[in-house]
């Protein structure tokens, strides 16, 4: 991985200075991380200043923070974005490891405020649930974080068999497996992207064969699920009110969520993209954002998808046996730091899983001013709607200063 040319942004403020660099984590078998970090001009030590992390999801890049960067930056100190260059396991658990041992190499023995975007928003919740002393407040941002997921087991008569490898496939499916499960037997047949995203050929698929089609591809995928695409009407799912939903109840409401999250049983993530892009001319980055749209493209070209997708494979399969007992205990923690959640308003996201939102509201004990829904914007809030996210950022961190 290379740092980012982040010469033109520079040149739009003078508030604050904007450094793209690789950090190298030696206590994590050389991990690289890339930072993107912004700081008050002039800056002496910069451990001085409290600490804003920025966790971004997929298919994105710590670029995805640019808009928002400087804003936060001049009302707040030291803020970076991450994007790790992972080549270790993928569990979330080994994340949030890295996570501590990058803020320790940046030299700081605490966060002042967490973020996280879409994957992000769950390496978040893990990384307070799991380190309440390292974190003192967190912003979840699309997708609502509900607490850490604890493994469902087959009973064992001997507790020491959760050490054993092959007990670790004894494993009861998830709900997501049983929906997916479920999904296909519809008529015509559909498919969870999740699921889509473990395949084989999924990697393959999305990059295309030229460089063209990897642009035309990721900006497809940006426009849909972005405010500006029609299909993005976001009323609840019904299931959402119901408290214990049947799995073909929730299977009948999840098949009206757009293509790109129930897919086609027989299209790949591309073709359902280039299907789109071939009736509405839209469907393409942004006037103004050709030039993020090439680096996105340029970055994913030289790194592939494989290492986003694992993430999903690391969520969606069993875990790895000597993680299990701190998943269970951390399924019966909630973390006590003040938490927010912001996202747009045509953003499935949101309600992808039924009642995630208020699940998330009530482990948290959030308060109706600590959810924000910007209108207009649908999933990639920070770049569509850099204005409100700062300022609810902002807004959230004064409350949090009044009450510590």
């Amino acid at each position: 991985m290379q740092p980012i040319d982040l010469h033109d942004l520079n040149q739009l403020q003078s508030s604050c200075t904007l450094r793209s660099r690789i950090v190298t984590l030696d206590e994590r078998d050389g991990l690289q991380t890339h930072l993107i970090e912004a700081f008050p001009a002039n800056a002496g030590e910069l451990v001085s200043f409290p600490l804003i992390l920025l966790l971004h999801g997929f298919p994105e890049l710590a670029y995805s923070w640019r808009k928002i960067l400087v804003p936060i930056c001049a009302a707040r100190g030291v803020i970076m974005s991450l994007h790790p260059t992972y080549e270790a396991p993928f569990h979330a658990l080994n994340i949030v490891e890295d996570i501590c041992s990058l803020i320790k190499t940046l030299g700081h023995s605490s966060v002042a405020l967490l973020v996280g975007h879409d994957f992000g928003s769950i390496i978040a919740g893990h990384c307070v649930t799991a380190h309440q002393d390292l974190f003192q407040s967190v912003v979840f941002m699309s997708a609502p974080f509900t607490g850490v997921e604890q493994p469902q087991r087959l009973s064992f008569p001997n507790r020491g068999e959760l050490g054993d490898p092959a007990a670790a496939d004894k494993l009861l499916p998830s709900l997501a497996q049983t929906v997916s499960l479920a999904l296909t037997a519809l008529s015509p047949p559909r498919k969870y992207y999740t699921g889509y995203f473990l395949t084989r050929d999924a990697n393959k698929d999305m990059l295309g064969e030229r460089s063209e089609d990897l642009y035309a591809f990721l900006g497809g995928y940006y426009h849909m699920k972005s405010g500006a695409w029609e299909g993005n009407t976001t009323p609840p799912l019904p299931s959402a009110l119901n408290p214990s939903p049947t799995i073909d109840t929730i299977v009948r409401h999840l098949a009206t969520l757009p293509d790109y999250y129930v897919m086609p049983a027989h299209e790949n993530m591309r073709q359902l993209i280039e299907r789109h892009a071939s009736q509405h001319a839209q469907f393409t980055w942004p006037i103004g954002e050709a030039e993020a749209g090439r680096i996105y493209a340029s970055e994913f070209a030289r790194t592939g998808f494989q290492g986003g997708l694992n993430y999903y494979r690391s969520a969606l399969l069993p875990p790895p046996a000597e993680r299990v007992d701190t998943l269970i205990a951390l399924s019966g923690r909630k973390a006590r730091v003040p938490a927010a959640f912001i996202s747009g308003a045509r953003d499935w996201g949101v309600y992808q899983t039924p009642g995630a939102l208020d699940k998330m509201k009530h482990h948290f004990g959030m308060q109706n001013g600590d959810v924000v829904l910007i209108e207009g914007a649908g999933h990639w809030v920070q770049q569509e709607a850099p204005d409100q996210v700062v300022a609810a950022l902002v807004e959230f961190l004064g409350r949090v200063d009044k009450t510590t």
